[in-house]
């Protein structure tokens, strides 16, 4: 029962995330349209640590909080954290409901909110490190 409530609630943040244009999962073509690349784009950039992709419901997504919404292009913190994540052994799912979860770092925000900080990466990797 346990493992079924934090389903849920995984899912709940995940739903909260896709309310909002600028933080919502994109599959591998929502992406490749968002910026305006090539359809292979999302899973080679990924597969080479320069976007975090999302393992859910057997389906991989990529969040648009990792986008800047003027240039279309990945923010300079995505691929420090991938590489983060990577040598942690978290997986982009767990960065992601993480950053759908409301945090004192963020003035109670949730961090997909705050991407375009320039301070986003230390405030991300202090608040990670805490979990």
């Amino acid at each position: 029962m346990v493992e079924m409530r934090h389903k849920d609630s995984a899912q709940e943040k995940l739903d909260l995330l896709n309310q909002n244009p600028q933080a919502r999962l994109l599959t591998a073509g929502e992406m490749a349209d968002y910026v305006d690349k090539a359809r292979n784009w999302p899973s080679d950039s990924a597969r080479k640590g320069r976007l975090i992709s999302v393992r859910h419901a057997g389906e991989t997504y990529y969040p648009a909080f990792q986008i800047d919404t003027v240039h279309r292009e990945t923010w300079e913190w995505v691929s420090t954290m991938a590489g983060i994540l990577e040598n942690e052994g978290t997986t982009g799912r767990s960065f992601t409901l993480w950053a759908a979860t409301p945090s004192p770092r963020f003035d109670g925000d949730t961090p997909a909110m705050h991407t375009g900080d320039p301070d986003f990466m230390t405030k991300a990797a202090a608040d990670l490190a805490e979990l």
